[in-house]
């Protein structure tokens, strides 16, 4: 039962989390460009930096598709 109830409460605070603004989202247009741009110019990142990096790009794209 105690697992049960766990199991339950880790489920509802996934929900909670997956389904808040990400970090990306909440910022401006501005802020996501310098953010690229900054991207750009480090040839070598490591895993975690790009995977940032990616998460930039795709928002970028996003709000780009959004706006036509």
């Amino acid at each position: 039962m105690k697992l049960i109830k766990i199991s339950l409460m880790a489920l509802m605070i996934f929900t909670i989390v997956a389904c808040g603004e990400d970090k990306y989202g909440s910022m401006t247009n501005s802020e996501l460009a310098q953010k690229q741009k900054h991207c750009d110019s480090i040839p070598k990142k490591s895993a975690v930096f790009a995977n940032g990096c990616e998460k930039v790009a795709e928002e970028i794209k996003k709000r780009r598709k959004q706006k036509k």
